[in-house]
């Protein structure tokens, strides 16, 4: 007769041995991760009655996001793609693939309605990401675009890259200068048009805008005294304890405009080095 341990063992590597196929089954029915959300406000959640998403929540295929009217969220893939999904939006991770090694792989969204920013990573540098919306396909390579759906149609605007192509059964248009927008709806996209500055500003504004905590504290004041020198003369008034590195005390032209995003902005715009192709 075998002693009370060696039973008691067998008892239990039995039982795991039951177990294991069992676990590796229902892993194997959960998809991997192909995002993670980076930031968004207290209200956003999975659109098909999930939990709540939180600040390093995993994005995956299949899944349906939705947002409140006061609540945009950011979300960054693997393949360094980033998206925003603005507030009262709804959206679905239709496709998701990607090969490190080869740095390929397919991204397709669906867009049902409000507004999304899209910021290429390596997959559309090759393959361009595809948001489909009920009035078009939005097709983005190498580049970052706007889409917004709203009852008069899908409008798509170009702000940097290689091309955006926007079509639906009724033809075509491509377009490769920043700040021009196509409209799209049963009658086929529209011609590109260059999209007014503020309207602009306002679509942007609203992908980034956050609503505010309650209970949340208000900013420090600002100090009576500067808290660092605004120059590098010993002789310059009002000068603080702490000076600025001397690496730091100088002029570049590529950091200020890094710095204001109005000037890139106006750079966008106002650029006349690209064409439009229709």
């Amino acid at each position: 007769m075998s002693p009370p341990f060696y039973r008691d063992w067998w008892l239990a590597a039995a039982l795991t041995s039951t177990a294991l196929p069992v676990g590796i089954a229902q892993a194997a029915d959960i998809p991997a991760p192909v995002g993670v959300v980076t930031a968004l406000s207290p209200s956003s959640t999975p659109a098909d009655g999930g939990n709540t998403l939180h600040v390093g929540s995993d994005i995956t295929p299949g899944m349906r996001l939705h947002t409140q009217s006061d609540s945009p969220l950011h979300v960054l893939f693997l393949d360094q793609s980033a998206l925003t999904l603005g507030p009262d939006s709804e959206l679905t991770i239709d496709e998701f693939s990607y090969d490190a090694d080869a740095r390929q792989g397919q991204i397709r969204l669906g867009l049902n309605k409000g507004s999304l920013r899209i910021v290429g990573g390596h997959i559309s540098k090759n393959n361009a990401a595809v948001i489909t919306t009920p009035d078009a396909t939005v097709e983005v390579l190498g580049g970052i675009t706007l889409v917004s759906v709203s009852g008069g149609g899908t409008q798509s605007t170009f702000l940097f890259g290689q091309q955006m192509r926007v079509s639906n059964g009724s033809g075509s248009q491509t377009v490769t200068r920043p700040g021009f927008s196509v409209r799209s709806n049963s009658n086929g996209p529209s011609a590109p048009t260059r999209m007014e500055p503020q309207q602009l500003t306002n679509q942007l504004t609203q992908l980034e805008r956050t609503q505010a905590r309650p209970n949340q504290p208000p900013p420090p004041p600002t100090p009576p005294q500067p808290l660092v020198s605004l120059s590098d003369r010993p002789g310059s008034p009002n000068l603080p304890e702490q000076q600025l590195a001397p690496d730091r005390v100088r002029t570049n032209t590529d950091s200020t405009q890094q710095a204001n995003p109005t000037l890139v902005l106006n750079t966008l715009l106002n650029s006349n080095s690209s064409t439009i192709q229709s």
